[in-house]
């Protein structure tokens, strides 16, 4: 809050519904959380819209189903020119190689992921 006191104008939630009404929190009023991670699952327990979704504020939500085959490896490609050209910043938080990827999953579920984790081959 300290960044924005209002709040910022968009969250974008990778986590799910565990942390989606702390987005809505968070936001200010009249911005936007999206929801883009399922690592909790869809379904947020005892949801009350009129009552959790603040005035103004918009929920909207984007999985992988609206981009499918062809169309998915061109925002992919899109992603990937961007990160490349300088333009997009990802915080890779640490490289694993694929051989360790057990220990890159128990990494993940302990929480101690401050950004991307990435598997190389």
């Amino acid at each position: 809050m300290e960044a924005w006191p209002e709040g910022p104008d968009h969250v974008l939630d990778l986590v799910g519904t565990s942390s989606a009404l702390d987005s809505l929190r968070l936001v200010r009023r009249g911005g936007t959380v999206c929801v883009a991670g399922s690592l909790s699952g869809w379904l947020i327990p005892a949801f009350e819209p009129i009552a959790m979704i603040p005035t103004g504020t918009r929920l909207t939500a984007f999985h992988s189903d609206t981009v499918r085959g062809a169309a998915g490896a061109a925002v992919l490609q899109r992603v990937v020119d961007q990160v490349e050209a300088g333009v997009l910043h990802p915080h890779v938080d640490r490289l694993f190689s694929l051989d360790d990827v057990a220990e890159a999953h128990r990494y993940l579920e302990d929480d101690q992921a401050t950004g991307k984790v990435v598997l190389v081959p």
